[in-house]
């Protein structure tokens, strides 16, 4: 016996026919209007409460996606393709005009529907933050009591500040950014907007100038009932820095670096790695520095010396030749000059 479909009482396989089938079911739902919520400054979107990283969309662009990603579509509607037109209808408003085709059950099938969508212009958490002058570390970059931080040191620092900062946000933490860095008397201070990135930022200047590191922090408020607090991280460079040529132990060392309290050093003329504790540097002579080293014509040598032509006066000078040096007169070598001579690296 042959099935009828309850709705319109036609012959059926079972349950309801094709066409009641498609009639009752709804192949295609909407909400009444979609809310695109975009950061004023930054351009970055905030979806399912959370902010997102910006991106080179336009806005329209991002209304164009944001009403295909509101469609929630049968799960037997098969291959489905959607067509999707624009039009601004107001300052901050959009009317998204959308065809759906498809088969549903074996059956063509084709819907049409419109969805408002509305702009919203706010500031993010972050860029609100920053406006505020919020922040909740800061790193003090210091000389020592016999040198004050060089030009270089401090745009290198610059530049890696910057650079972490970057790469933390990039990374998903809003909080990675520098409210502010500005020259001191004695160094530079580094503003900014995450305890954590000021842990990571001091331990990176430690690792690349060595010194010593001091973390302090001071009780600010409560939020939540917890304790807010900001750290105040201090590095205090040492009395060497990378490329220093220091006489020790009756030998020559270039500062190749640094490892906790040890300072490490490589032999000139042998090229043997070394180290030095902390007192030790802090009493060697420094004789200079290999970012000093200018070029200087060879106008003689022999296994032990070399004759150069000064860089400055075009007099001629001795220095001791490096072992395992292969140079010919007529060719250059870098030369430090010290107040004992000059110095072939």
């Amino acid at each position: 016996m042959q099935a009828i479909c309850h709705r319109c009482g036609l012959p059926t396989d079972e349950g309801l026919c094709q066409q009641c089938t498609l009639e009752k079911a709804k192949l295609v739902s909407y909400p009444d209007q979609v809310e695109v919520v975009i950061c004023s400054v930054c351009g970055s979107r905030q979806a399912k409460a959370r902010w997102q990283l910006p991106d080179s969309r336009s806005v329209e662009e991002q209304a164009h996606q944001a009403a295909v990603d509101a469609l929630c579509l049968h799960k037997e509607l098969a291959e489905p393709q959607i067509e999707l037109s624009l039009r601004k209808v107001g300052a901050t408003r959009y009317l998204a005009n959308i065809n759906i085709d498809g088969s549903f059950r074996g059956q063509s099938i084709s819907e049409q529907c419109e969805i408002p969508v509305r702009i919203e212009l706010m500031a993010c958490d972050r860029c609100s933050r920053m406006a505020g002058k919020y922040f909740q570390s800061t790193v003090q970059l210091r000389g020592n009591a016999v040198r004050s931080m060089t030009s270089g040191e401090m745009g290198e620092c610059k530049k890696t500040a910057q650079d972490m900062a970057d790469s933390g946000y990039h990374g998903g933490d809003h909080l990675s950014f520098i409210q502010e860095m500005k020259e001191v008397k004695g160094g530079l201070d580094i503003i900014l907007g995450s305890t954590q990135l000021g842990r990571r930022m001091a331990r990176a200047f430690v690792e690349r100038f060595g010194g010593k590191l001091l973390e302090t922090a001071k009780l600010v408020g409560k939020k939540d009932s917890r304790n807010v607090y900001r750290s105040t991280l201090l590095v205090r460079f040492p009395r060497l820095k990378r490329g220093d040529i220091v006489s020790f132990r009756g030998s020559l060392f270039s500062v190749a670096g640094f490892d906790g309290k040890a300072t490490l050093i490589s032999s000139l003329r042998e090229g043997r790695r070394s180290s030095m504790n902390e007192e030790n540097s802090e009493t060697v002579a420094i004789l200079g520095n290999i970012a000093d080293a200018l070029a200087a014509t060879v106008i003689s040598k022999d296994d032990e010396v070399l004759e150069i032509m000064d860089p400055e006066n075009y007099r001629a000078a001795l220095a001791a030749r490096p072992r395992d040096l292969q140079i010919e007169p007529g060719e250059e070598v870098k030369v430090v000059r010290t107040a004992d001579g000059f110095i072939v690296l």
